[in-house]
């Protein structure tokens, strides 16, 4: 019984992870312009606005919509990630992951893409290739400590203590070293709950103002 309420509270803790954005950078205000080349024209500019400020008010059936309406070859980056998310949120991940594995074919480096299908994933409770997405972006970008969080959450639902210790302390270093410390500790206190005696976590612990 017990057992059933941690795991219970652990597929909670991924379905709010997925929605956790730290992305540097990631601004929908420019999601539907073009090439230079390819200039849009005022209605879509304005569709774009539309789209930008739903996307930031959590308004997903509004970006799905207007997402419709722009998604196409010259789509920039910022759009299909948002239109994927929409998709996600609105209960259609498997359209979300045709829009992303469309979007990885061009940009076959961009880690956030991975990411955001990894997140798809986890919407659909479909852990191991959620792993497979994080492992990737990890292997891209190794100081994103969003991926290692979300990989430790799906260890600790699987049941993989040390893997989701090693995961969750790899974050924890990576917020350390930049200074985010009440994620660091929120992380390393995670690791304790899993761990009472894990000597890493407490150092941490320990370096945090």
């Amino acid at each position: 019984m017990a057992e059933g309420r941690q795991n219970n509270k652990i597929r909670y803790t991924m379905k709010r992870l997925i929605h956790i954005l730290i992305i540097s950078g990631l601004v929908l205000t420019g999601a539907c312009q073009s090439k230079q080349q390819n200039p849009v024209t005022p209605e879509e500019k304005t569709a774009g606005k539309i789209f930008a400020e739903a996307y930031q008010k959590g308004d997903w059936s509004t970006v799905v919509t207007i997402g419709d309406t722009l998604i196409g070859e010259n789509d920039t980056m910022n759009l299909a990630i948002g239109y994927a998310e929409g998709l996600m949120a609105t209960g259609n991940p498997d359209k979300a992951l045709k829009v992303l594995s469309k979007k990885l074919e061009s940009n076959p480096q961009d880690y956030y893409l991975y990411q955001t299908k990894g997140n798809v994933y986890v919407s659909m409770e479909q852990y191991d290739s959620a792993l497979i997405c994080y492992d990737k972006v990890i292997e891209m970008k190794p100081t994103y400590a969003r991926a290692f969080i979300n990989e430790g959450a799906i260890y600790e639902l699987k049941g993989n203590k040390e893997k989701a210790i090693e995961n969750y302390l790899a974050a924890t270093d990576l917020f350390l070293r930049n200074k985010y410390y009440a994620e660091a500790r929120e992380f390393a206190s995670r690791v304790l709950s899993l761990d009472t005696n894990n000597a890493d976590a407490k150092e941490m612990l320990e370096q945090i103002p």
